[in-house]
Formats: structure tokens, sequence, C-alpha cells
């Protein structure tokens, strides 16, 4: 989810310089492509027409932009959330890439079967959280909805993807 990474660190910056771009992201037209892009990914990781890595990226990265342009009229501008909290996306998206996805490939066939078994009994589905994170963007009464929501995304990315990477050895 590197998209996501680098989205993430961009918004946190144009927010921390109140850059004449932020203008651009409230627009209905950004808006708008944010929410088909996401439509699309979630189409095309339905289908299975990208691996599932490209779709997660399509997805977060259209679910950031989409709080961003939904909440931002919402708060003040200088919200110290659009700051943090892109921040925050960026670091969790790094630290698991780098601590596990990246060296999954470098698992133990333990580490592989006690994944492989949290999988199997994970009742949350990918759907669902999807499903959770639309609904949180939302509701922007309770404000630490929407990170709770991509936290739980991107935990269950990690898993994913690191089976996926299992998988292909």
């Amino acid at each position: 989810m590197i998209g996501f990474i680098i989205c993430s660190i961009l918004l946190a910056a144009l927010v921390q310089y109140q850059s004449e771009f932020l203008q651009l992201l409230v627009t209905p037209v950004a808006l708008g492509i944010s929410l088909a892009l996401m439509a699309v990914s979630l189409l095309a990781g339905y289908l299975k027409k990208i691996p599932t890595v490209m779709w997660h990226d399509g997805f977060a990265i259209s679910s950031l932009f989409i709080w961003y342009a939904y909440w931002v009229p919402q708060f003040d501008d200088d919200a110290p959330m659009f700051f943090f909290f892109p921040l925050y996306y960026a670091l969790l998206t790094s630290i698991v890439t780098i601590t596990f996805i990246n060296k999954s490939e470098d698992f133990d066939q333990e580490t592989i079967r006690q994944l492989r078994y949290l999988e199997k009994i994970n009742r949350i589905s990918v759907s669902a959280i999807v499903v959770f994170v639309l609904i949180s963007l939302l509701i922007t009464r309770h404000y630490t909805l929407y990170p709770i929501a991509m936290t739980l995304f991107i935990t269950r990315h990690t898993m994913i993807a690191c089976l996926e990477t299992v998988d292909r050895r």
C-alpha cells in the first residue's frame, strides 16, 4: 500500500502548510473522482481483476480523500486530526509493511501455521471492514470512528498480504 502511504504523507504536509491545493480536494469534482476510484477498486477487487494489494491501496487512498473532502466542512480548517490521522495511517502502514509484509517470505512453518489459524478463526471479513469504513465516513460526530475502521482495514490487509506472499513461494 505504498500509494496510501504517499497520499497520507502528502495530505498531512498539505494540511500542515495550509496549501492552496487543499481547496481542490474539497470540490465536488475531487469527491466524485474519489468515489469513482473507490467504486472501481471495490468492483475490481470483488471480480478479482487486480491483485488484492492494488484494490486495497485504491480503496484506502480513495477513502482518505473522501474522508478529507466530506469532513473538512464539518470541522475547523486547522483541526489537528487532518494532520495527525494521515500521519498515523502512513506510520502504521509503513511499520506493518516493513516488519510483516516484506518479511513474510522468511516466515517459518510455525508462524505460517499460526497465521493460517488466525485467518481461519477470524470472524471479521474484509467485506465487513470495508462496510465499516464506508459507514464511518458518514458519521462525522464520532471523529475517531474512521481511524479505528482504517486501523482494522490496514491490519486485515497485512494478514491477507502476508498469506498471499507465503502462498506464492
